[in-house]
């Protein structure tokens, strides 16, 4: 293993990562309100205070996907839990970094509660793309003989940026029996966590395939994920997401002119 500093490597990546969240921004059609540049590289500075640790000697493309369960926090007085469906891609500079681009399909919905007033019920088929960086644990320290300290370096956590496209179907609050239909698009900051392990590796100890339990809070920015804009509406909406996935790994040796992926 190698120690090294893994500011210039992050910084070397925060440009492209910061113009592919602008670009998912402006897909809501508002100018970047905000400097993305800026609190990358500040939150990168702040990754990098003290000596981090690394391994650098190869890079990771991973493919994958999974099932989860999806719920909502809306206007609705109970929420429902549904199924959802996610694929990603991930580019890892390092072992313990990843910019990953993740594509999500699935339903949200929530209905009113008995005898309420509140009669907001509504039921959202959705998409969404995001773009997220996650560091892991491990990056702050060495593998050592604890099998402890061994097995947390696989938690990691991050954040980023997407987009979602609603098609939803809500009951009118004036008329209950009407029910309406609302198309929109709503931007949205995710906030991920998780731990991942490595199921398969290849003949050098280096991963082949990966086991993932994600979760994530999407928060809302403004009103609609329900399909409301009254202004009843509560003053944010969000939802969370548990999936649980599989990564298919192909690990890149810039220095050795070629890629492999074998398992012997």
């Amino acid at each position: 293993m190698e120690r090294t500093r893994i500011l210039p490597l992050l910084f070397k990546h925060a440009n492209y990562v910061t113009k592919l969240l602008s670009s998912l921004y402006q897909l809501a059609y508002k100018p970047l309100p905000i400097n993305l540049n800026k609190i990358f590289l500040t939150a990168v500075c702040l990754f990098s205070s003290g000596t981090i640790i690394a391994q650098t000697s190869y890079q990771q493309i991973t493919l994958g996907g999974g099932p989860g369960a999806a719920t909502a926090y809306a206007g609705a007085d109970v929420p429902k839990t549904d199924v959802a469906f996610y694929v990603d891609a991930a580019y890892y500079p390092i072992p313990l970094f990843n910019i990953g681009f993740q594509g999500q399909s699935g339903m949200l919905g929530g209905t009113a509660a008995p005898k309420s007033r509140n009669f907001k019920s509504f039921k959202n088929t959705y998409r969404a793309v995001t773009l997220t960086g996650q560091l892991y644990l491990g990056v702050f320290y060495e593998d050592g003989k604890s099998a402890v300290l061994n097995a947390l370096r696989n938690f990691y956590g991050g954040a980023g940026f997407g987009v979602m496209a609603s098609n939803i179907y809500n009951t009118d609050i004036s008329a209950p029996k009407i029910t309406n239909h609302v198309t929109n698009t709503l931007r949205m900051v995710p906030v991920t966590g998780g731990y991942e392990f490595n199921i398969l590796k290849n003949k050098f100890n280096e991963p082949l395939l990966k086991a993932n339990f994600s979760s994530a809070f999407y928060y809302i920015i403004g009103k609609g994920l329900d399909g409301y804009y009254d202004n009843n509406s509560k003053s944010f909406d969000y939802y969370t997401y548990y999936a649980i996935g599989l990564k298919y790994t192909i690990i890149m040796h810039a220095n050795h002119g070629r890629n492999y992926n074998k398992f012997d």
